[in-house]
């Protein structure tokens, strides 16, 4: 696998569903709850150890490190004795650490972490058993079809996910979360500076009743006015609209040329670092052209017919 991706990073784990119980728990609190258990090796998983404060080595095979809330919830501290439940199987542990994660997130509150290995060989007899593998490798698609042909080998079925196809991505609000809030935001800002625009628009209009009072005098019909108008106030639009997506699209450029990363932040741990590239797509452009052109039209559309079908004696009156 490290030969066929360039990466000598690859963390495996053991991620599963189980219950811990607390065998002393009082009346008052719950006997166990529903946890994540995750099977990892601390000596190599050094950002996970360092946003939860625990060291950089393996844990003991009898013992489990919990997160504050679940600690919380079954009454428990370093020191205490819980029980695994993953099917069938009962497994004992001694709580190694309560930690809080220094980059807190909504998924971290429901791990429980133990030594990978230990799990493995408890669980399965074969302490090199894995369920995932973490490859700190950039997103491409030459990258894929790499790693899919590398796992095709494997006898086993297997599964490709991208950091963005990922669970992760969800942390701390995903990438596309933050894209739907963009573009929600940007298209409703889009809409008031429409509609202030063509406010300005139709004031200015206003001011050139006298314009539309001579044209009419030299024998121009209210429907050649009507469209000189609407073509006028579409292409202010239109060269609006482009240096709007010129700026755009260096603002992008910008940000790609920096390369910013994930690096230090909420999901490296998870998944290695991951940099942010932005790519434009045709909707997020055309978008906002459909949505302004069709407000910018509707809005003005009205006063310039009725200014261009009045006689010349009320357009001077309005003047």
């Amino acid at each position: 696998m490290s030969d066929a991706v360039g990466s000598d990073f690859i963390r495996s784990r053991l991620n599963l569903s189980a219950n811990v119980e607390n065998p002393s728990a009082s009346a008052d609190r719950p006997a166990s709850g529903s946890v994540t258990l995750v099977g990892a090796d601390l000596a190599v998983e050094h950002a996970l150890g360092e946003n939860l404060g625990l060291p950089p080595e393996r844990l003991g095979g009898d013992r489990i490190v919990l997160a504050d809330k679940v600690a919380r919830q079954l009454d428990v501290t370093t020191g205490d004795a819980v029980v695994v439940s993953i099917g069938a199987s009962r497994l004992d542990y001694i709580v190694d650490a309560v930690v809080t994660a220094s980059t807190p997130n909504f998924i971290l509150e429901s791990w429980v972490i133990v030594d990978r290995q230990a799990l493995a060989r408890k669980l399965y007899g074969d302490a090199d058993r894995t369920n995932a593998l973490l490859i700190d490798a950039p997103q491409t698609s030459a990258l894929r079809t790499e790693l899919a042909a590398a796992t095709s080998r494997l006898p086993c079925s297997t599964t490709i996910f991208l950091w963005s196809e990922t669970s992760w991505s969800s942390l701390m609000l995903g990438p596309t979360i933050w894209g739907i809030v963009l573009v929600a935001a940007s298209t409703f800002t889009f809409l008031i500076i429409c509609i202030g625009l063509s406010s300005l628009v139709y004031s200015a209009m206003l001011a050139r009743v006298a314009d539309i009072a001579v044209l009419k005098t030299s024998g121009a019909p209210p429907g050649s006015l009507r469209r000189m108008y609407v073509m006028e106030v579409v292409a202010q639009y239109l060269v609006g609209y482009v240096v709007g997506a010129i700026l755009a699209g260096a603002l992008m450029a910008g940000v790609n040329a920096v390369g910013l990363t994930s690096t230090d932040q909420a999901f490296t741990f998870a998944v290695g670092t991951t940099t942010l590239v932005l790519a434009p797509t045709w909707w997020v452009f055309l978008g906002p052209l459909g949505i302004g052109f069709v407000v910018t039209v509707a809005v003005l559309w009205f006063p310039i017919r009725s200014l261009c079908a009045q006689p010349v004696l009320d357009l001077l009156e309005i003047r």
